[in-house]
């Protein structure tokens, strides 16, 4: 019986070189895919004993020299040097010329990774399709069902891309008592030599790739080898070690954020433990771990406030008929808007984005029955972090269920974010939606039901997209497009007035301008100046004819009800331009948008100064950038609602 390395020949067929497609897939995040990859393949081997899942990372520095057969491995690496230099590939040169030194150190780094409470690999006497030959010599093969994390087979490469020598070694001892280890080198081709191939010498190629074991079929050796000192398995379960390990400066960070990024749930339910040297991530230690690490793990620790928080709001329902989605939605001021998508395994697939601006919150979305997680495993990529409905057999149902889900999610997050009012939410630009006071039920007087107490009442502007609101003529008789004007001057025409359009596809055939900006004026354009008069104000004297406005964005912006009874609110915020003349407009949002909002008793609390106003308008002056700026007033309207508020500066 031979024992050693053993790199089969190709006979003449491909010869595959450094970019395997494997390994690539996870080079750009070595250790974050380790950790998920690893993870994974040990929780779907657990041994059904109903105790957690135990994964231990332990790097240490090995002399291999020692090990039986490390110069044929060594040989080869200088062999992939020497061909593929004079190939003149520059890639393949400089990995094997930094192999080549990894290898010929007195000690080499090794990473052990070793689970427990697992079934171990179970199938290493088998030839075909067993959980050890799928993973060992197996490529693109899977025999993971529904429930299981990988589906693709291509997981298994994430070990290599974290190898300096692009070589693992497996040990394992599996529940029925087997017992096997086996090493495998994922090199490049290079020419045969004597020695290197068991059965003869010929001018064939090889294939790159290599095992250690028995040599006759490339079999495993029937023990449990370990690599590393002082570390010998005696319970059931699998060890892989790294060979010449990518040990840089970090890597331990980056595999506990890993983990907690991408087993959040697997350890908050308590079905997988982690430790990497001194940390131990449980669910005995999980609330200390995220709040240690949650500068680096940020979502883990917007998450894991959702899943613990008192505050958060749980759902279950079920999904059109595939079984139950469990939603956890929690509102919160600084929470950084994302819902994680996970399956009931524990293992998150990715972060869902996009969700309304104004409401800050974290939420957690878990695919708990078994067919939903089946219909939406099918959707993923090979590195199972999102999902793709052409992948599906039914494409067009897959997009559906893909939106439906989002929307589903979508809908709680704005149920339960207008319910709830945060403190101060700093907001940039115009749009800000402003909650209203609380409407009264039962038929009580609607005073009834409003505290009398000052609280706060939190804003944020929904980010602005830039969109064609026509052009302006002004008195120069010159054209200023509305989508430039972030880059004018305080002192410039914005264009955004009532006079005559030019946007969109032709001029209009009169004078009368179709204001197809975003603002709203109340006269008609003309070819010269704009006439936007406003009607009388509260005062009863005319308020201001403006032949110019535009727009200002804010820094910031709070709201806060002063009298509940009254209606007494202040406006607090910071323009970023300077505009000698100014107005504030408030207006319902949504469908409440055809709903005056008629304000009365404006001031400046600054200043003292009593402000004109007209129906939803209050007349400012001297309006400074970067200067703070406290309004006070009374609102004419007794409905729950949303307003939107817009400061612009103008020309008279």
């Amino acid at each position: 019986m031979a024992i050693g390395w053993n790199f089969p020949g190709s006979n003449f067929g491909t010869l595959n070189g450094i970019g395997e497609a494997g390994i690539e897939t996870f080079k750009g995040t070595p250790y974050k895919s380790l950790a998920r990859e690893i993870c994974q393949n040990s929780l779907d081997a657990k041994d059904g004993s109903g105790k957690p899942v135990v994964v231990k990372f332990s790097c240490s520095q090995e002399d291999f020299r020692t090990f039986h057969d490390y110069s044929t491995l060594s040989n080869a690496i200088e062999s992939c040097l020497t061909f593929w230099k004079k190939n003149d590939n520059k890639k393949t040169v400089a990995f094997f010329s930094n192999a080549q030194k990894v290898a010929g150190q007195k000690k080499i780094p090794i990473l052990r990774i070793s689970d427990f409470n697992t079934k171990g690999l179970t199938g290493s006497d088998k030839d075909y399709n067993t959980p050890w030959q799928n993973l060992v010599k197996a490529s693109g093969v899977s025999d993971k069902n529904d429930n299981d994390g990988g589906s693709f087979g291509i997981g298994k490469s994430a070990p290599f891309a974290c190898s300096n020598l692009r070589t693992v070694f497996y040990a394992t001892q599996d529940i029925n008592g087997l017992y096997a280890s086996q090493g495998v080198a994922r090199l490049v081709s290079f020419p045969v030599k004597k020695g290197l191939i068991f059965q003869k010498d010929s001018d064939d190629i090889t294939t790159g790739i290599g095992y250690y074991g028995e040599k006759s079929k490339n079999q495993p050796i029937r023990e449990c080898q370990s690599l590393e000192q002082g570390f010998m398995r005696t319970v059931p379960g699998t060890d892989v070690y790294i060979l010449g390990f990518m040990d840089k400066r970090g890597w331990e960070d980056e595999i506990i954020t890993s983990v907690l990024d991408d087993f959040l749930l697997s350890i908050f339910y308590g079905t997988l433990e982690v430790y990497l040297g001194n940390v131990e991530i449980s669910k005995r230690t999980l609330e200390k771990v995220v709040e240690t690490y949650k500068d680096k793990a940020v979502s883990a620790y917007n998450y894991y406030q959702a899943m613990t928080s008192q505050e958060a709001h749980v759902i279950t329902k079920d999904f059109n008929g595939l079984g139950d989605v469990e939603i956890h939605i929690l509102i919160q001021k600084d929470l950084h808007r994302r819902v994680l998508m996970g399956r009931s395994n524990g293992m998150k697939v990715f972060d869902q984005k996009n969700f309304p601006s104004a409401i800050q919150f974290a939420g957690v979305c878990i695919l708990q029955g078994k067919n939903v997680n089946s219909f939406f495993r099918e959707m993923e990529n090979p590195q199972h972090n999102e999902w793709q409905p052409e992948r599906h057999q039914k494409v067009a149902l897959a997009r559906k269920y893909k939106k439906d889900l989002f929307q589903l999610i979508k809908s709680y997050v704005l149920e339960y974010g207008r319910k709830t009012t945060v403190d101060e939410i700093d907001a940039e630009g115009v749009g800000a939606y402003l909650p209203d006071d609380s409407a009264t039920d039962n038929g009580r007087d609607k005073y009834e039901s409003i505290p009398g107490v000052t609280k706060d009442i939190d804003i944020s502007a929904p980010e602005l997209k830039s969109y064609q609101k026509g052009f302006e003529m002004n008195d120069s008789s010159t054209y200023t497009s509305t989508e430039d004007t972030e880059g004018l001057s305080e002192d410039e025409d914005f264009g955004m007035g009532g006079s005559k359009d030019f946007g969109d596809d032709k001029s209009n055939e009169t004078s009368d301008g179709n204001s197809f900006g975003n603002n709203l004026g109340n006269g008609a354009g003309s070819e010269s100046e704009g006439d936007e008069s406003f009607p009388v104000g509260s005062d009863g004297e005319p308020a201001v004819a403006i032949k110019k406005k535009f727009e200002i964005h804010t820094m910031a912006v709070r709201l806060m009800l002063l009298d509940a009874k009254k209606k007494r609110y202040r406006l607090i915020f910071v323009p970023e331009k300077t505009s000698g003349e100014g107005y504030l407009q408030l207006k319902l949002s949504g469908e409440q948008s055809d709903i005056a909002v008629n304000i009365h008793l404006a001031n400046n609390r600054d200043t003292g100064e009593n402000l004109r106003t007209c129906q939803n308008i209050i007349f400012l002056h001297d309006i400074q950038a970067k200067h703070k700026m406290i309004v006070e007033f009374n609102v004419q309207f007794f409905e729950c609602s949303s307003m939107e508020v817009s400061l612009y500066g103008y020309k008279i």
